[in-house]
């Protein structure tokens, strides 16, 4: 969820005069994609942002007149010569932006940010038009959670609307027009973060927690040492746990939602850690390591029963993309690059993995292989 609504939340509470805008469709180029966000403030303040530059400057000016006026209201800006001569913001797309006066303590947004531990997948939806304007609705895949005084018949409709966002595995943000009632409708996919587990919290687990955490990961800092699992070393974790990595994994709730990095303090640790997970479905399994490290703990899963060459391929080791990075911050950055495209299922990137190559080694002919199936640390 964007962090936003937790500072909209506490403007709220404050009864501090404001306007909320998001863009609520966007095509061609533009300087921030549909679901960007900002908050207006009568003293100037702006918190988030749609982009900066002329678009930003225009919408604060509408935002300012709209808490003086309180009406909710829509506008299109087509980032051209004549909108952006005087900052260069020259992009050629467009833009529809929804500013809303004192959105209110609507039930919606208390319920929007109650409970995240449940990690529901839910959808935001708001009418940017008609005559239920910045009214909202909070819906699962399932059932409506809460809504604002709307009709019945227009909240069934925007419930089918939800289960068929829902069903898309990563659903982006859109503006829908309902037939018949012409209403123009924002659904924003409400999401619950990633779960990005560090197991170690020496440097480089440490430098990949915070950059995780950054990056949108929920993440959990595990280590059995009080001194390298706490709060300053991994201020923004969401929990910190003092224990075996390994006894904490066996029964760790693991599911597609799940990032796993292995990176204690060596590599028999690491093993005992991997056997916990290895077949745990997981997003993503990594471990820190050298090919040699790598090819005696596969040997040893092997020639113990733990897993096959072919489990093996599913392990990120040595984690992290080709970057040549050397430092503890160069690392945790390429870690983090594999992370997120495997979360946004990128393709063609060069992983330092070699658990493929390794496999592939496992399944020639013995004949084929002596001599050549280790690698050279």
């Amino acid at each position: 969820m964007d962090p936003i609504y937790q500072q909209l939340a506490g403007l709220l509470e404050r009864k501090e005069r404001l306007a909320f805008a998001v863009l609520v469709e966007t095509k061609g180029s533009t300087p921030q994609k549909c679901g960007a966000k900002a908050i207006f403030l009568p003293d100037g303040r702006i918190l988030g942002t749609l982009g900066g530059g002329c678009l930003e400057a225009e919408t604060r000016q509408k935002a300012l007149r709209a808490i003086e006026t309180g009406e909710s209201f829509s506008f299109r800006a087509v980032l051209d010569d004549d909108f952006g001569w005087d900052d260069g913001l020259i992009c050629g797309g467009s833009v529809q932006t929804f500013v809303q006066p004192d959105p209110g303590q609507s039930k919606v947004w208390q319920a929007l940010l109650a409970e995240p531990s449940k990690r529901q997948r839910r959808v935001l939806a708001t009418i940017t038009t008609g005559d239920h304007v910045g009214k909202r609705a909070l819906f699962t895949d399932k059932e409506l959670i809460v809504a604002d005084d709307l009709p019945a018949d227009l909240l069934s409709e925007l419930s089918s609307q939800c289960v068929k966002i829902l069903a898309e595995p990563e659903p982006e943000p859109l503006s829908l027009t309902l037939q018949p009632s012409s209403l123009s409708v924002y659904f924003e996919p409400i999401l619950p973060h990633p779960v990005l587990v560090v197991c170690g919290g020496g440097h480089i687990g440490c430098a990949v927690g915070k950059i995780a955490a950054w990056s949108g990961f929920d993440v959990v800092a595990v280590d059995d040492r009080a001194s390298f699992a706490n709060k300053d070393r991994f201020p923004d974790a969401k929990q910190i746990i003092v224990d075996d990595p390994a006894k904490v994994m066996k029964d760790f709730p693991v599911d597609a939602d799940t990032y796993i990095c292995i990176v204690t303090r060596g590599h028999k640790h690491d093993a005992v850690i991997l056997k916990e997970v290895i077949h745990k479905p997981a997003a993503y399994i990594g471990m820190i390591g050298s090919k040699r490290k790598v090819r005696t703990v596969m040997d040893g899963f092997i020639n113990e029963g733990i897993a096959t060459a072919e489990d093996f391929r599913r392990i990120r080791t040595p984690m992290g993309v080709a970057i040549h990075s050397l430092t503890v911050e160069e690392i945790a950055v390429s870690v983090l690059a594999e992370l997120i495209a495997v979360r946004r299922n990128a393709q063609n990137y060069v992983s330092l993995s070699v658990t493929n190559q390794l496999a592939d080694k496992s399944a020639l002919p013995s004949s084929e292989s002596s001599g050549g199936a280790r690698c050279p640390a």
